[in-house]
């Protein structure tokens, strides 16, 4: 593998590519090619031989999506060395681990993964066994996932846990052993505990990765810290953490943001910023920046804009949500007609709460532009998905080259060329192609959205892809939530299967969503809308400094998905159950210098 691969890096990244005698921690913040990096850093030590037989790597995301994303890179720059790379989430290492060494902790090596519908069901049942039917069994699951995140477990005398709640946790694990069942807190804690214990395992997966990378490290929990620690600590030549504190968002979910800094400094790790930002425009940067760097106790980090472009970011108070929502749907449609925008998918609207979007949601009706919450999905994003979407538009037009390009893409994205066994992601959607050509007799509609899926052979594949029965439902779950979505979100708007498709991959719709479901993505124009003191901030946060520290991130996160363009917006009036009542702007608002805004379009 030639070195020319690493040309076109910042100075820093190809410090961080190229730096291979130590642990490094790699501060990388929004739009600063972080997923480039690692990419970079695997194939350079495969091309320097830093990886001697039989060694391994190990990779480490957050989401299956990310894994795919990676491998669809490393394939596309020429990887094959496969067999040398475990590249997963830290519940998908947990499982194949468990699946081989799991009766050394007491877990027969054939367990299923039960659902998160299932999970509830139990806890409703352990809470009637138990004689405290007045628990609300959501709270109860809540209360379970944080203590496993903290590896806490009802046999564990010596960590103090109410005695009602010890009861019903005990009855909890108690039906799972019985039934053959694990949950993801399980798959984590159980495989710390394998290796830390089980003499085999621990010899063996502590010593065959010579490099661990893990991505979004500012997501890990406990636990997942201490399974790091213990495999990179292990490694005979170093670690590659890459994080951004200034990203952690999700502590409601166990996430801890000192994690990033307890790794460096359990593993004496060399510190790397990138700061340099290739998406967004430089007030855009500038405005962030500026919004960040209130956080108190925040490790400094500078970023800045690579682009040439100032960009322009807008503030706008309205009397009342209504005036509000009429205004940001007069700009959108203004976009669209001044050619700014060919997409309406190119357009965000985010918010803190759902309910503040919806006076913008109802003028983009009334101006009949099409708009997409992506709330409402029951389906997650993931290769399958993205997968199935591609085949249906295929479908719609099977002999375009726009539909077989999303086909290939899907294919690329999802590493799917590798199972299938094809040379490359062009001649796995050829084959699709051809099944369709060949086989699809009925009309491209909604209704026969599944028959089209079957057609196409996408459950083959995740038999194929898949590494348990468990994981062959729950992909295949994800898909049929998909297709229920396809045919809902047709029969209540009245579209055909191209103009759902399109609605559901991202396309010809404005993107509404959430700060956290906004992390991730990037869009030419972004309207944070219903920016009021009590929204964003959350009244609920007011009397919490961290809690304010994490409101802050959210925004930060919101703000740095614009490329060209951020409209930030708020009322001064809202109707409240004691009547209109005066809302203050957020106090976020205020980090922003004057200067950096535009006057308004």
């Amino acid at each position: 593998m030639a070195l020319s691969t690493f040309k076109n890096l910042t100075v820093e990244q190809y410090d961080a590519v190229s730096a291979t005698d130590t642990h490094l921690l790699i501060l990388a913040g929004p739009g600063s090619g972080k997923t480039h990096v690692i990419t970079e850093r695997i194939l350079y030590l495969f091309a320097n031989d830093l990886i001697p037989e039989p060694y391994g790597l190990l990779a480490v995301t957050f989401t299956n999506a990310a894994a795919n994303e990676m491998r669809s890179r490393l394939r596309a720059k020429g990887f094959t060395q496969w067999d040398r790379i475990w590249m997963g989430t830290f519940h998908g290492f947990g499982h194949y681990l468990l699946r081989c060494y799991g009766s050394d902790v007491g877990v027969r090596e054939d367990f299923e993964i039960i659902e998160r519908d299932d999970q509830i069901a139990l806890c409703q049942q352990v809470i009637q066994t138990g004689g405290l039917g007045n628990i609300d069994p959501n709270n109860l699951l809540r209360t379970l996932e944080d203590l496993k995140r903290r590896g806490v477990y009802p046999n564990q005398d010596d960590v103090p846990i109410a005695f009602g709640l010890r009861t019903l946790y005990t009855l909890y694990q108690q039906t799972l052993t019985d039934r053959n069942l694990l949950d993801y807190g399980d798959l984590v804690t159980l495989t710390l505990k394998l290796l830390r214990e089980s003499a085999l395992p621990k010899r063996l997966f502590t010593t065959c990765f010579r490099y661990v990378l893990v991505d979004e490290f500012q997501d890990t929990d406990i636990q997942q810290l201490d399974l790091t620690h213990l495999l990179a600590e292990a490694a005979a030549a170093g670690s590659l953490m890459v994080a951004d504190d200034d990203q952690s968002i999700y502590r409601f979910r166990g996430a801890n943001r000192a994690n990033v800094y307890e790794i460096e400094a359990r593993l004496g790790s060399r510190r790397i910023i990138l700061g340099a930002n290739f998406r967004s425009d430089q007030v855009i940067v500038e405005a962030a920046q500026a919004v960040i760097s209130c956080e108190e106790n925040r490790h400094p980090k500078q970023t800045s804009a690579i682009s040439n472009r100032r960009g322009h970011i807008y503030r706008a108070d309205f009397a009342d949500p209504i005036a509000e929502g009429d205004q940001v749907g007069a700009w959108i449609y203004g976009l669209k007609e001044q050619q700014a925008i060919d997409d309406w998918g190119q357009t965000a609207v985010i918010t803190r709460a759902r309910w503040r979007a919806e006076q913008v949601l109802n003028a983009l009706s009334n101006r009949s532009i099409p708009w997409f919450d992506r709330a409402r999905l029951k389906f997650q994003d993931s290769w399958e998905t993205s997968l199935g979407l591609a085949v249906l538009f295929l479908a719609v037009e099977p002999n375009s080259s726009d539909g077989l390009h999303r086909v290939m893409t899907a294919v690329e994205d999802g590493g799917l060329s590798f199972v299938m066994r094809d040379d490359d992601a062009l001649d796995t959607a050829r084959r699709i192609r051809h099944q369709i050509l060949e086989n699809l007799t009925i009309d491209p509609t909604p209704a026969n959205a599944s028959e089209i899926i079957e057609i196409a052979g996408i459950e083959d594949i995740i038999r194929k892809f898949s590494w348990s029965a468990a994981d062959i439902r729950r992909l295949t779950t994800n898909l049929n939530a998909m297709i229920t979505d396809v045919r809902q979100e047709a029969d209540t708007l009245s579209l055909d299967l191209l103009q759902v498709v399109n609605r559901l991959a991202g396309y010809g719709a404005v993107q509404v969503m959430s700060g956290h479901g906004s992390k991730g993505k990037e869009f030419d124009y972004v309207f944070m809308v219903g920016l009021e003191d009590d929204v964003l901030p959350s009244y609920r946060t007011h009397n919490d400094p961290e809690s304010i520290n994490e409101e802050r991130r959210i925004f930060y996160v919101s703000l740095t998905r614009a490329k060209k363009a951020a409209y930030l917006t708020y009322a001064n009036q809202r109707e409240t159950r004691f009547g209109r009542m005066r809302r203050s702007p957020s106090r976020f608002l205020e980090h922003i210098p004057a200067e950096l805004f535009d006057a308004l379009p």
